[in-house]
């Protein structure tokens, strides 16, 4: 049965083929008698009259595939440089979902640094932490440096005031780090920002 169907479709597949082969013939006979010229009866006047306008029709048909090959073109380049922006953008919101999830991680490393009293403990904790940090930051991730910086509130989150006359403005404690992916803010550090009044 399946050797039956095997024939079937070569010779359903041959048969398609021939029908292309003869409906390629048939176009190239058309626009070959359609370029003819009967040269009987013609004077050489009239010969070239003929000709000339037969030349103006190629050179205009040649003109309009020409524009719409380069359109096709340029189609094609648009539907590339769309699709590798695509590509582009759906690889950086998969990375920073993935960094987005670690920040919590980075958040209790900070909060469990607190509470380890041993010093070796403490070198391992380090150690573990910036490995985390570096593997991220080969992904692009960065600190957001706010610490004794201006409060810029395009980066940083003020959760609190703290009434200190040098540090006016400035970033007096850091609560929860802020990260950037890039040129991207993923998070806001959370900040206490000094203030002084009279």
């Amino acid at each position: 049965m399946k050797n039956k169907d095997k024939y079937e479709n070569k010779n359903e597949n041959k048969v398609e083929s021939q029908n292309d082969e003869q409906v390629e013939a048939e176009v190239k006979e058309d626009e070959k008698r359609s370029f003819e010229i009967d040269r009987e009866g013609l004077s050489d006047e009239e010969y070239i009259a003929a000709l000339e306008e037969k030349l103006g029709q190629a050179i205009a048909e040649a003109e309009t595939c020409k524009g719409l090959t380069q359109r096709l073109q340029a189609d094609f380049d648009n539907y590339r440089k769309r699709n590798n922006s695509i590509a582009e953008d759906m690889k950086q919101l998969g990375q920073s979902i993935v960094i987005e999830k670690m920040l919590s991680v980075l958040d209790n490393c900070d909060l469990a640094r607190k509470y380890v009293k041993d010093e070796a403990a403490l070198t391992g904790f380090n150690m573990m932490e910036s490995q985390i940090l570096g593997a991220l930051g080969g992904f692009g991730l960065a600190e957001v440096d706010a610490i004794d910086k201006d409060f810029d509130a395009k980066f940083m989150s003020a959760v609190e005031r703290v009434k200190d006359e040098q540090k006016q403005g400035k970033v007096v404690e850091v609560l929860a780090k802020g990260y950037m992916l890039g040129t991207k803010l993923l998070r806001p550090a959370s900040v206490k920002v000094g203030y002084w009044e009279d």
